[in-house]
C-alpha cells in the first residue's frame, strides 16, 4: 500500500486494492482431505490478473539504486547487474552495489534464491581477474556460461553451446512427434505439428544467436533435413525438392528475414 500511494494510488483504488489483498488464507487439498487454513501475510494471489502487475509495481524502484556506471536489467522476478571492469577498484565498486540489492531485498522482505545467482565474466581475451563477489557473504559462484530468458551465453559472447542445446531438443521432440503419429502421410497432421512444436524452439531469438558460420548453419537445417526425409515418399528426394513439396523454407532463410526485420 505504501509504495501504491508512492506511485499516486489514492482513494477508493487504494481502498479496492487493499480489500483485494488483506484478510486472504491458503490451504492445500487432495483427494484424501485437506490441510488447515493459513493466512497469507504476503505476497500477491497466484494465477490473479492483477497480482503480476502488482509484484512488478513492488519491484520497480529497486532501478532506482543504480546510476551510470552499473546497469540493470529486470524481466519479471529476475535481476541483471553488469558493468565494465577496467581495474581492482571496480571490482569495490560492482561489490557495493551487490551489497545495495541485499539491502534493498531485506529491507522490502524479498529472499534472493543464492542457488540461482552467478557471476559471468564476459571478456574476449584470458584474464587473470579473480574477484569472488559476495551475496549476504555467500561467494557467488562463477560460471563459464548461464541462461538468460532461455538464450545461453557464455563468457567469449559463442553461441556455440545454446545451438548445440537447441538442436539436441528439437531432434529429441522430432523422433517423438514421429513415434507419436502411426502414419508417416506429410498431408495429415505431422508436418502441421513439426512447424508448430519443433520449428519454434529452432527459431526463438534468432536475431540474437543466428550464425554466420556454415557449420553452424547446417547443424541447424540437419533437423529439418531429417525430419523431411523420415516422411512417407520423401526419401528419394532431395532436400530443396522436399521443401517444395512439403510447402516448407530452409531455416536459414527464416533467421535472414526474422533479422530483417529486426532492422
Amino acid at each position: 500500500m505504501h509504495k501504491l500511494q508512492a506511485y499516486g494510488v489514492h482513494r477508493s483504488l487504494l481502498s479496492l486494492i487493499s480489500d483485494f489483498l488483506d484478510g486472504r488464507s491458503q490451504g492445500v487439498m487432495l483427494p484424501g482431505g485437506a490441510s488447515t487454513w493459513t493466512p497469507v501475510l504476503s505476497g500477491v494471489p497466484q494465477g490473479s490478473v492483477l497480482g503480476p502487475l502488482l509484484f512488478l509495481l513492488y519491484i520497480n524502484d529497486v532501478t532506482d539504486l543504480f546510476h551510470d556506471t552499473v546497469s540493470i536489467q529486470l524481466f519479471a522476478d529476475d535481476i541483471k547487474i553488469y558493468m565494465e571492469i577496467e581495474n581492482n577498484s571496480k571490482t569495490v565498486i560492482f561489490q557495493e552495489y551487490i551489497n545495495v540489492v541485499c539491502d534493498w531485498a531485506n529491507k522490502w522482505q524479498l529472499k534472493l534464491s543464492y542457488n540461482k545467482c552467478h557471476h559471468l565474466r564476459v571478456a574476449l581475451r584470458k584474464s587473470d581477474e579473480s574477484a569472488c563477489y559476495l551475496l549476504n557473504n555467500v561467494p557467488l559462484s562463477r560460471v563459464t556460461s548461464c541462461t538468460d530468458l532461455d538464450v545461453c551465453i557464455n563468457s567469449v559472447l559463442s553461441v556455440s553451446e545454446h545451438i548445440n542445446n537447441v538442436v539436441v531438443k528439437a531432434k529429441r521432440l522430432t523422433s517423438l512427434l514421429l513415434r507419436s503419429f502411426l502414419s508417416k502421410d506429410p498431408m495429415l497432421l505431422i508436418t502441421k505439428a513439426f512447424t508448430v512444436y519443433v520449428r519454434p524452439m529452432l527459431e526463438y531469438c534468432s536475431p540474437v544467436w543466428s550464425p554466420c558460420y556454415i557449420g553452424k548453419i547446417n547443424k541447424l537445417e540437419s533437423v529439418q533435413q531429417s525430419f523431411t526425409k523420415r516422411l512417407t515418399g520423401m526419401c528419394t528426394l532431395s532436400y530443396e525438392s522436399r521443401l517444395k513439396a512439403l510447402g516448407l523454407e530452409r531455416l536459414e532463410l527464416r533467421r535472414l528475414r526474422m533479422d530483417l526485420v529486426t532492422c
